[in-house]
Formats: structure tokens, sequence, C-alpha cells
């Protein structure tokens, strides 16, 4: 392959043009976005503040929930990293670099944190408005994109060359990344990742980016990042679901509640995972036989997890499923999960509200369907209450909350718990007086 192959240098583009990047390099090759992004959409102090919230929930997590966070010493993967952790104490990521040089010397590490966005509302909604363009040209993401988040001096990134089946913009926020890239696999042994890779330097290229930048690149790219002279960046990747989908993300949709920012440790999910292949068509001729009845020998998660697919499918009650999840997954532009609801809190006397984001409804059989911010609500019956508040609620003008919450008793109550409801969204913003 030529050095002019377009595949083997990334474009270079001084905007975001959403419409031009999508029409002509969506799928297709590398971009690097020149000084696109200071400040947006990972400010410095909401990236520390995101680690630490992550970091907290690590410390707190029940033994049989996942960990998002992974910390290597070197290239070994610590079993306990809760010494080596950013803290509210290290008041700063450049803290936290501090702390980890002066305890490490000359060892290297690195600290990654999946599901970065479901931490920090603040983020969340800043990555959100950032990639909100992007929706509108490339379509939102079927099952939602990942967010990631990157720092350390590592070498070379833990696990090695790699291809995801994400396409990726990464954003570096604190000094400057180095992504490797090879246009197919540089290896021939029968192995997904490759921690060695410095004979096949020659047939890679780099791309260096710093912050303000943005660099993306297609799901079919091999790729590692590397640390610039040994220093110490952070970055924030962002990964689109592209290709390689399995058919239980969908069912796990369809079959798990939304909405909660805990929702990947739901028994649910979890059977679902466990009983379910990576390929739904390979079950068939395997386990369904000629007359079409599923055999006795089927593990009884599995057989569970059908039963259970069986009674969704009743095409009522899937409708009603499928809509209920789709206004949730358009209420969350594309980052499930989304952060917790804040806790309940009373409102002033004087308080006055706005909304901070249209809120999503739908009508369904004998109720309707609220979605904001990634959350769902169903209200049985007709909804006038909660209806007629919504109509009342202006995004520019603040309202008086005393003025949304008059009429009966039985309205009031009604439009009150929807207004408790959407404060805990952070649907609505707040004034006094």
């Amino acid at each position: 392959m030529s050095a002019s192959d377009p595949r083997r240098s990334p474009r270079l583009r001084e905007t975001l043009d959403w419409p031009a990047f999508v029409a002509q390099d969506w799928d297709r090759r590398p971009v690097l976005f020149k000084g696109v992004a200071h400040g947006r959409p990972f400010a410095l102090d909401e990236v520390f503040r995101s680690a630490v919230a992550a970091a907290a929930r690590s410390r707190r997590r029940l033994p049989e929930e996942p960990d998002n966070t992974v910390l290597t010493l070197g290239r070994l993967q610590q079993l306990d990293p809760a010494p080596w952790m950013p803290r509210r104490e290290d008041a700063s990521l450049d803290g936290y670099r501090q702390r980890m040089l002066a305890a490490l010397g000359e060892r290297r590490y690195a600290l990654v944190i999946s599901a970065f966005h479901s931490y920090r509302w603040p983020l969340w909604r800043s990555e959100r408005a950032f990639f909100a363009p992007l929706w509108r040209e490339a379509g939102l993401p079927v099952t939602g994109a990942i967010t990631t988040l990157f720092h350390g001096n590592y070498e070379s990134t833990p696990v090695g060359v790699h291809r995801d089946r994400f396409a990726t913009f990464m954003v570096p926020v604190q000094g400057r990344k180095r992504m490797r890239f090879w246009t197919r696999k540089p290896w021939r042994e029968a192995i997904s990742t490759l921690p060695d890779y410095r004979a096949h330097l020659d047939s890679s290229f780099l791309v260096e980016a710093e912050p303000g930048d943005v660099l993306y690149w297609p799901a079919d790219y091999y790729h590692v990042g590397e640390s610039v002279d040994g220093g110490v960046c952070t970055s924030v990747n962002l990964g689109v679901p592209r290709h390689e989908h399995r058919p239980v993300y969908e069912l796990e949709d369809l079959m798990v509640d939304l909405g909660r920012a805990d929702a990947q440790i739901d028994p649910a999910a979890q059977l679902l995972r466990a009983a379910l292949p990576a390929d739904l068509a390979v079950l068939a001729p395997a386990r369904i036989g000629a007359d079409g009845v599923l055999a006795e020998a089927l593990p009884p998660a599995l057989r569970a997890a059908l039963d259970s697919a069986r009674a969704m499918a009743a095409p009522a009650a899937l409708r009603t499923r499928v809509r209920a999840v789709s206004l949730q997954r358009l209420s969350a532009g594309g980052f499930e999960p989304p952060p917790a609801r804040a806790p309940a809190r009373a409102f002033a006397a004087d308080a006055r509200v706005a909304l901070i984001d249209t809120v999503l409804r739908r009508r369904e059989p004998g109720g309707w369907r609220f979605a904001a911010h990634g959350h769902g609500l169903r209200v049985d019956g007709e909804a006038a209450a909660e209806r007629a508040l919504l109509a009342r609620l202006d995004p520019g003008a603040p309202v008086p909350v005393r003025e949304l919450l008059r009429g009966r008793a039985g309205e009031r109550r009604a439009a009150a718990a929807l207004l408790a409801w959407l404060d805990e969204c952070r649907a609505l913003r707040r004034l006094r007086g």
C-alpha cells in the first residue's frame, strides 16, 4: 500500500463541519480536527471530578458488580487499584499525576474508566450537546455510544494493538496523545490483540493530537495508543457501534429496565449475557428440531431467557416496550446509561422553574410515557394534569412553582409528582425570587 493511499493518513479539518465529515469521511478514513474543542466537550476539571466519582463507585461496588475502572502498573492490572485511584484530596488531574509519579518513580501507569459519561451530570450534558449535530447527520447510535477515559504515561495501550467494533472519536484534554494505526491486521497469529508489535512498525502510521483536537478513526482500523516522550496524557474516547453487533444487545433493551446508571448489573441483563450466544443463528440448527420444538437439552438459563423473550413477544406488549425504549434512547441523546437521577429536593416557596430540554411524551395503551435525559416514566390514564403541567412550563421564561400546582387536590398531587421527577432527571432549571 503506497504512502499516498488516503487510508494511511488522516484528513485534516479545521472546523467541525459534521455534514462534510459524514459525507466524505465517516467509515472511510481517519480525520484530525485541529483546535476545535478547547474545553468542549470535556473540561479538564470536570474530567477530574468524574474520575473521582468513578473511583468512589469502584470502591463501593458489590463483589458481583462489574468494575468499570482498570489500573495497570507497567502491564500488570492491579487487583486492588484503590491506592492508585484518583482522590478528592488530589484536587486536580495535575495533583493526581504528581502523586502517581512521586510514588511510582520509573514505573509507568494507566488508568482506564469505561462508561465515563455516566458518573457526572455536567460531563454527560456537555458531551451530549457536543455530539448532537453529528447524530443529526449520521443517525443516533442504536445501542448508545460508549465513553472511556484513558490517563497515564503508559508506553502503549496495555491491551496492545487491537480493533474495536466502534468508530472512535478521541478527545485529548491534557498532554499529547499519539495513535498508531494499521489499515489491516498486521499479524498472522490466531490472536485478537498484540502487546509486542515492534516487528510491525513499518506497516503502520502515526497521528498525534493535543488538547483542542478531536481525532476520529473508523472501526476497521487496528490501532494502539502510545505516550509521547513518556509524558502523562489524558484523553476521553467516544465509541460508536458500527459492526459485529450482537442480537443480545437488542434483547437487553427490550427486557431490561433502562434509565438507571447501574442497568448493566441488572439480573435480567446478566442472565441474557450468560445465556445467549453471540450469533443467534448458530443456535437454531443445533437446538431446535425439525418439528420446531426446542430441544430438552437447552441449558436452564437459556430456556428461561427464551421463555421470557417469548412472553414479551406478544405484539402489543412488544410494541409498547419498543416505543418506551425508543423514547428513552432519544431523550438520552445517544449516551446510555445516563447519570443516576438526583436526590429529591423540596421546592422553596418562591421557587421558579424552566425546562432545560424538551420532555418527550407518547401515548400508549392505558396511559402515557414520558422521557427526560434518558429516564422514563409511565403514567396510567389520561395524564391530564401532567400534560397540562408540561404545557405551562416554558424553556425560556421561568414559571413560579405555585402557579404550576394549581387545581384540585388530585391534579396538584399528579402535577407535583411529575415536577419532582423532572427535577430529579435534571430537566429543570431552578431559580429563587
